[in-house]
């Protein structure tokens, strides 16, 4: 974990309302652009529709609107890349649930 983009070692870093802050779930990015000067993505989520015959049909629904600055945009590509190999290194190791 970081604050600031500094690693921290044994502290937990300090965000406020860190409990009831939203969790946002993705399977896609499938819309993206910029408008004066900001980052924008669309994230998308595959749901379930149930329909009126009793069957159901999957869809893909928004979970959020992105935006944000281009430092932000990038601060937010070094976390996910520390987070991929964060997840690889889980992945390779012997015994790991991850497997």
């Amino acid at each position: 974990m970081s604050i600031k983009g500094k690693p921290t070692s044994g502290t937990t870093p300090l965000l406020r309302n860190a409990a009831t802050a939203p969790m946002v779930y993705f399977d896609n990015a499938p819309v993206f652009g910029t408008f004066s000067g900001n980052i924008e993505i669309e994230l998308a989520a595959r749901i379930l529709m149930p329909k009126p015959d009793g069957t159901v049909t999957a869809d893909m629904g928004c979970t959020a609107h992105l935006r944000c600055s281009p430092h932000a945009a990038t601060i937010l590509i070094e976390a996910l890349q520390k987070a991929l190999s964060m997840h690889k290194q889980g992945l390779e190791e012997p015994g790991s649930p991850l497997q």
